[in-house]
């Protein structure tokens, strides 16, 4: 009884659905035909000449895998000693990290060779460009007091040297891509305090070491060092005009 229950309701809905169909609209047919169209592109012909390829409707507007935080934190962990003695700071603004070293601990006055004390600090800063995306401006700066030498014939090139300086060292290891890395030399024109006083110049004799965001998704990820790449080209500060020397 329940088997021909079952049958008996089954050629009801059947004959009943027949019904529905003998009595439609046609109106109403192509109404719902020309949606249908439109939604799934049916009944559209195009011609094409290229092979047909997946589109990609993965949402590109998720948050990356690397952001400030995240390379802040690397950079906290890895010099805490550091930032405790007060050797480096750190300030993370919207797009970038900035690390900056006292000029004290990284060169000796009116010098652009990299001191002994500061190069565990440094393998320390190269570990975390290995790690995280982005291009790393290293920038140097100087205070307000005029430099004339014969090998640095002002702030700027002082300056200019001291960052080539730091981004060879970084180099050197053959492990960091040479296009993720800059260096630049702003002389005195951004200080960080006035000229007047000790304590202000200490402040602007600086180098600082400024990670840099990817403002593309597709960059954040580390790049892989080239295999065929030069190893033995290095950054050099720009040659001394003859009118300056």
């Amino acid at each position: 009884m329940v088997t021909f229950g079952d049958l008996m309701s089954l050629l009801l809905c059947f004959f009943v659905l027949l019904l529905s169909f003998s009595t439609m609209d046609p109106a109403m047919f192509k109404e719902v035909s020309g949606s249908l169209r439109n939604a799934f592109g049916v009944q559209k012909s195009e011609i094409t000449y290229e092979i047909p390829k997946g589109i990609d409707i993965v949402s590109r507007d998720f948050n990356p895998v690397f952001s400030i935080d995240i390379i802040l934190e690397k950079i906290k962990s890895a010099v805490k000693l550091e930032l405790i003695k007060g050797e480096i700071e750190i300030e993370a603004l919207k797009d970038r990290v900035i690390l900056r070293f006292n000029d004290d601990m990284t060169f000796t006055p009116g010098s652009a060779e990299l001191l002994p004390d500061a190069l565990p600090k440094l393998d320390k800063i190269r570990k975390i460009i290995e790690e995280v995306p982005g291009e790393v401006l290293v920038a140097g700066h100087t205070d307000a007091i005029p430099i004339h030498t014969d090998k640095y014939p002002s702030n700027w090139h002082l300056s200019a040297a001291r960052a080539a300086s730091v981004v060879n060292y970084f180099l050197k290891e053959h492990s960091i891509a040479m296009g993720r890395l800059a260096a630049v030399g702003y002389g005195a024109s951004r200080p960080r305090a006035p000229n007047t006083t000790l304590d202000g110049r200490k402040k602007n004799r600086r180098v600082e070491v400024i990670f840099m965001q990817p403002p593309n998704p597709d960059e954040f990820e580390v790049k892989p060092v080239a295999s065929g790449s030069l190893k033995s080209q290095e950054i050099m500060p720009a040659p001394v005009p003859e009118a300056l020397e």
